[in-house]
């Protein structure tokens, strides 16, 4: 979760009231950070629409939301018959107060992402865990499945847990890959401190999903080691992902498409490297989809050569990947 600003008490006793935004004003960046600075001033947008605050016979306070560019909070104004904010109270995220359909729909996904996490770290086999829009649409009336943006944006909330390492999207689930020490059927084994594997553990994990792929492990462990002197950038001193932890994320994406496309699909995926021919993870996904579509082992390296395989969502800065399938 990213800092915020907030207003911190010092042995804090919260008299809280009932309030209402009645109209939102939106200043220019500097003059609402001055505005916070100096909120006893005389403002000319509070004495334009003085009239519109008041406290009621309730004791609900009718208020200006006063917002700024490029700033997400805001401040509620009730000047009780003056030019200055009188009565005030910041708000750390004003947009879910101006809109209650927003604050509404943001409650409705952070209560699923919530029930959706815990049940999957409960249930997950191997860390791994779908659950499709039906069943979100049965339990909330959520329509995730022709609503890309509602489906990025609950991915995300989903990748912003802790509990979670990485989630693709399907077209008609989303499937979580949980980190380990989260999942109760990994409570009691020891993790080890780095997400790393060895060749011969690698090649068993491919040869459990396609039999007698040790060979095609070999490739892949060559391929992997290739990529990590990539991934050092030609700096020989630079630390950088180790070949064996590529070892450990090509299993883990050939273990999520053998759950999801089954064990021929994953299969093929791991012929690959008998053309001889290896993906970049960012590239196997998509790949898989294709296989499973029908398409040809053989399509794929040109395929990765004109980059229609690529998909960098799960190129992200300081948290887990979201992948679109």
């Amino acid at each position: 979760m990213n800092p915020i600003n907030v207003i911190m008490e010092h042995k804090p006793y919260f008299k809280l009231c009932q309030a209402k935004a009645e109209k939102i004003i939106r200043l220019p960046e500097r003059e609402f950070e001055q505005f916070l600075k100096s909120p006893m001033e005389y403002q000319d947008f509070i004495k334009e629409d003085v009239d519109l605050m008041r406290q009621d016979e309730s004791g609900v306070y009718h208020c200006l939301l006063v917002t700024g560019d490029n700033h997400r909070d805001g401040v509620l104004v009730e000047a009780d018959g003056y030019d200055y904010a009188r009565y005030a109270s910041y708000v750390p995220d004003a947009a879910a107060l101006a809109y209650d359909s927003l604050s509404e729909m943001g409650y409705r996904l952070a209560f699923l992402v919530d029930l959706f996490v815990t049940e999957g770290t409960a249930a997950a086999s191997g860390g791994y865990w779908e659950v499709s829009f039906e069943k979100i649409r049965e339990q909330s009336g959520l329509e995730l499945g022709a609503n890309p943006f509602l489906q990025e944006l609950m991915a995300d909330m989903i990748t912003e847990r802790p509990e979670v390492a990485e989630v693709c999207i399907w077209r008609d689930c989303f499937s979580v890959n949980y980190r380990p020490e989260f999942c109760h059927d990994h409570q009691e084994e020891e993790i080890p401190e780095s997400r790393e594997m060895g060749y011969e553990a690698f090649a068993e994990a491919l040869s459990a999903i396609r039999p007698d792929s040790r060979e095609a492990a070999a490739v892949w462990y060559e391929w992997a080691k290739e990529l990590e002197e990539f991934d050092k950038a030609g700096e020989p001193e630079r630390t950088g992902k180790k070949a064996e932890a590529f070892l450990n994320e090509f299993a883990g994406r050939f273990r999520a498409i053998q759950e999801r496309h089954g064990d021929e699909v994953a299969g093929q995926m791991i012929s690959l490297a008998e053309i001889p021919f290896c993906l970049f993870p960012w590239e196997m996904k998509l790949a898989a989809e294709h296989l499973a579509a029908g398409g040809g082992v053989h399509d794929i390296p040109q395929m990765s050569k004109e980059g229609v395989l690529e998909d960098f969502s799960d190129a992200g800065q300081g948290k887990a990947p979201v992948q679109s399938m």
